[in-house]
């Protein structure tokens, strides 16, 4: 009995869901509540396994890119490159990096309809197209706000 309400206090310790005001009373309750506890406990760790998971994945680009950099800067000062030297290898792969990204939006772009691709083209680009007094005729009078789709004449701009 003893040792079952000392895995009853070490199991509600360690969840930390215990010393509330309704306990068990008799050894059976104990029981129940030590395996509720137990099973609440490992549904609570895969959540924030996944949780953590799906956090780090969001950013395993721009890790990549950072680890890529850390190494860059270390091998041109292992080597000792001008500074001028190191800007410009910098400014390299920072733009590479920007392109690699146009690279992927294309890519995507390219599995859409036509359709959706004048779509997502026409809304992109919606600050500099409303300004186009040919294109505006054509357009609804609210803008894009009231349209679910662009128009059909739309298919890359």
């Amino acid at each position: 009995k003893q040792y079952v309400a000392a895995l009853y206090f070490a199991a509600y310790t360690m969840t930390s869901v215990g010393y509330g005001d309704v306990t068990p009373v008799n050894i059976l309750e104990r029981i129940v509540c030590i395996l509720i506890l137990f099973i609440s406990g490992i549904i609570w760790a895969c959540v924030i396994g996944q949780v953590t998971s799906i956090v780090g994945n969001i950013g395993a680009c721009e890790q990549e890119f950072r680890s890529l950099m850390e190494n860059l800067n270390r091998m041109m000062s292992d080597r000792g490159l001008p500074r001028s030297v190191k800007k410009r290898v910098r400014t390299f792969f920072l733009s590479a990096k920007r392109a690699r990204r146009n690279e992927q939006q294309e890519q995507i772009l390219h599995r859409m309809s036509p359709m959706l691709q004048g779509e997502v083209a026409l809304r992109s680009n919606w600050y500099w197209v409303r300004r186009i007094s040919l294109v505006s005729h054509f357009m609804p009078e609210g803008g894009l706000a009231d349209e679910t789709r662009a128009p059909s004449f739309v298919v890359d701009i």
